[in-house]
C-alpha cells in the first residue's frame, strides 16, 4: 500500500513539474513550491515504518552506548573514590585493587554486550531497509520500462500511419497527373465520341 501511494505521489509530482510555466530560453519552469512541499511531505509519510524506524534504532543505539559509557565512568569514579578512601589501610589495598578490577571487568562486559546488541539491531533494520529500497527501485524500473514500451509502440504506429498517408498522397498525385495530361484527355474523348461511319 505504501509503495503504491509513493508511485501515485511521484506521478502527481511529475505532472506538477510538467505543467509548470516555462521560463523562455531556459530549461526551468515556475511551479507552486507550497504544493511541491505538500506532495513531498505526503511521500515522507508513506515511507515504510521500517525505514523510519531505522534512524530511531541507530539513535537509540548511540544513546545506549553513551549511557553505558557514562555508567562505566561513574562506576570507575566511585571505585576510585572508594579505593582512595581505603588506601591508608594497607591491609585492604589488595582488596581495593581486586574490587576495581572486578568492577571494570563488569562494566566492560556490559558495555560490549550493549554495543553488540545495538549493532545487531541496526544491521537487521538496515538489511530490511535495503531490501525495501531494492523492491521500490525494481518497481520503478518496471514502470519506466512499461512506459517506454508503450511509447515505442505508439511511435511505431504513428510512423506506419504517416507512411501510409505518404503512399496515398503519392498515388493520388500520380493519378492526378495522368488525368491532367492533354494526350490522355484526347484519348478519352476519342473513345467516347462514336465515329461517323459507324453511325451510317
Amino acid at each position: 500500500m505504501a509503495i503504491g501511494s509513493i508511485y501515485k505521489l511521484l506521478d502527481k509530482l511529475e505532472m506538477m513539474v510538467l505543467k509548470g510555466i516555462p521560463i523562455p530560453f531556459t530549461p526551468f519552469v515556475i511551479v507552486n513550491h507550497e504544493k511541491i512541499i505538500d506532495v513531498l511531505d505526503k511521500i515522507r509519510a508513506c515511507i515504510p515504518s521500517e525505514i523510519q524506524e531505522a534512524h530511531s534504532i541507530i539513535k537509540r543505539s548511540e544513546d545506549i552506548q553513551m549511557e553505558a559509557q557514562r555508567r562505566a565512568e561513574n562506576i570507575l569514579i566511585e571505585a576510585k573514590e572508594k579505593a582512595e578512601r581505603i588506601l591508608s589501610e594497607s591491609e585492604l589495598l589488595k582488596a581495593v585493587h581486586s574490587e576495581a578490577d572486578r568492577v571494570r571487568g563488569e562494566v566492560i562486559s556490559e558495555a560490549e554486550a550493549l554495543r553488540k546488541r545495538s549493532i545487531e539491531e541496526a544491521e537487521a533494520i538496515r538489511a530490511k531497509s535495503l531490501a525495501e529500497s531494492a523492491a521500490i527501485r525494481d518497481g520503478s524500473d518496471r514502470y519506466a520500462e512499461s512506459i517506454l514500451s508503450n511509447l515505442d509502440a505508439n511511435v511505431s504506429e504513428m510512423h506506419s500511419i504517416i507512411k501510409n498517408a505518404q503512399n496515398h498522397l503519392s498515388r493520388t498525385k500520380i493519378e492526378s497527373m495522368d488525368y491532367t495530361n492533354p494526350q490522355n484527355i484526347m484519348d478519352d474523348e476519342e473513345e467516347q465520341i462514336p465515329s461517323y461511319k459507324s453511325r451510317r
